[in-house]
């Protein structure tokens, strides 16, 4: 039969075994709601550009319209047809942004990140941004990303941790 000592000592434990539970449980829930939260943030901007679009459209039907109708009763002549317009990409810049700096030195400071959230909180950007930026820097070779893990892990080779050391 167990003393009061006992059952007191494995009552703390249970206890303290649960608060650690309960602790790292609210732990995932914030960073659910992190994400979550970003996610809206992206989907009102999306909304945003929609509506533009939409706006943009419409009024560019109702001149149409007004154009054809015009073009019917012989007052101005057909619409020509427009040249399409490409735009060329912008060729990378030889020093990089302030952002991938401080992206590069958090890997650097932080070797075996798998995630983009951790980097996204320190520097204070968007979750999507970090991550957009870590795929461009990876595409450029400037870290490396360890695509056999989920969350990826990214590295930094050794020239690219000089280079960023010595600005």
């Amino acid at each position: 039969m167990l003393n009061e000592k006992e059952i007191l000592e494995e009552l703390r434990m249970e206890i303290a075994f649960i608060r650690r539970d309960i602790i790292e449980r609210l732990r995932r829930i914030e960073e659910y709601i992190t994400f979550i939260d970003s996610d809206i943030n992206r989907l009102r901007l999306d909304v945003q550009r929609i509506n533009e679009k939409i706006k943009e459209i419409s009024s560019g039907k109702e001149e149409l319209i007004e154009k054809v109708e015009k073009v019917d009763k012989g007052i101005e002549r057909p619409i020509e047809k427009r040249k399409a317009i490409t735009i060329q990409q912008k060729e990378r810049k030889k020093d990089l942004n302030p952002t991938e700096i401080a992206i590069i030195k958090y890997l650097i400071e932080n070797p075996g990140t798998r995630s983009a959230t951790p980097i996204a909180q320190s520097i204070g950007k968007a979750r999507e941004h970090v991550a957009r930026t870590l795929k461009k820097l990876a595409e450029e070779k400037l870290i490396i990303r360890d695509e056999s893990t989920w969350p990826y892990t990214y590295i930094v080779p050794d020239d690219v941790k000089k280079m960023i050391l010595e600005k």
